[in-house]
């Protein structure tokens, strides 16, 4: 009975290899951010380390604190440890302050990571205003759309400026030396920050009335 027994211990650790190979070729995912914690004007950064690359995507969905869900976002990837890098920072129009997580899945793996969301005061202007002060410093709009933006951005409480909202004056004025300010900021020579911080100042010194 020897042989039997030698049977079965062969068997025995067949099983046992196939098994240390099926634990081996589960998949494994780890996402992390660049920060946990950003501001308006950041944008995300996501790194996922994965054991194996399938033919599958990573689907991720940003979820905030009011547990309000992205779209699904699917994410191809090439390599075992994979960066991405958001088109377009954080601005108040589409991202309030707060904590977030972002939920990944992946061949049936599934994780998630968090970050922090929040108001440091620095000034995020949105890339689509630059199109039309653009066009403002062409002679294309009047001082009057120009305006019309610079109160978007006060109402969007994205520039600040005190006391606006008990203003009463239908008067708009911008000075003409101002455009010089406006096509650096348009030619990214400015940032958005310092841009801003002008328009601030110069309304709550009365030099600029919109």
């Amino acid at each position: 009975m020897a042989w039997f027994g030698k049977i079965i211990l062969m068997v025995s650790l067949g099983l046992l290899v196939i098994g240390l190979q099926h634990s081996f070729a589960t998949s494994s995912l780890v996402i992390s951010t660049s920060k946990q914690t950003y501001e308006y004007g950041d944008f995300l950064s996501i790194t996922f380390r994965v054991s194996e690359l399938t033919d599958q995507p990573i689907i991720i969905h940003i979820v905030d604190d009011s547990g309000k869900t992205s779209a699904p976002i699917n994410i191809p990837i090439s390599k075992l440890n994979y960066t991405i890098i958001s088109p377009f920072p954080f601005y108040k129009t589409n991202y309030n302050p707060g904590k977030y997580s972002i939920d990944a899945e992946y061949s049936g793996v599934k994780t998630s990571v968090y970050f922090d969301l929040i108001d440091s005061d620095k000034i995020a202007i949105p890339t689509e205003y630059k199109t039309l002060v653009k066009t403002w410093l062409q002679g294309n709009a009047t001082d009057n759309d120009y305006a019309g933006l610079i109160r978007e951005l006060i109402h969007a409480n994205i520039i600040k400026v005190t006391n606006y909202h008990d203003q009463t004056t239908n008067t708009i004025h911008i000075p003409k030396w101002f455009k010089n300010n406006s096509k650096w900021w348009s030619d990214n020579l400015i940032s958005d920050n310092d841009f801003g911080l002008a328009i601030q100042y110069l309304i709550n010194a009365k030099i600029i009335t919109v």
